[in-house]
């Protein structure tokens, strides 16, 4: 089932604090960026954070897979999802504890 246009807006909405927060759709589904950095998925109406051992306690210790073959992801609780700045908090914790983006090669002319 495919994300609706409904839950990004409602989820652009409740990321309004996070600088920069785009949504760009991939396969049905979305990717969710600030700054151009990848911190979570949109899979079946749901936010999925990214995690590291960082940020396993944020979740509980409990990370599920936004779709077969993902890395580990989180599901945000319903109450981040209320609160704009909780939430805000918790993606700007997962953003410094992610590891930096390996390096695009150049394409080859």
């Amino acid at each position: 089932m495919a994300t609706s246009k409904e839950t990004i807006e409602f989820l652009r909405d409740a990321l309004a604090l996070v600088p920069e927060v785009s949504f760009r759709p991939m396969m049905g589904e979305y990717c969710v960026y600030s700054a151009g950095r990848v911190f979570g998925l949109v899979c079946d109406d749901t936010l999925f954070l990214k995690t590291s051992p960082e940020t396993l306690h944020l979740f509980r210790d409990k990370t599920t897979r936004a779709y077969p073959g993902s890395k580990n992801t989180a599901q945000t609780n319903a109450e981040w999802l209320e609160d704009r700045e909780k939430l805000s908090e918790v993606v700007h914790y997962t953003l410094t504890h992610l590891p930096a983006p390996k390096p695009r090669p150049r394409p080859k002319k």
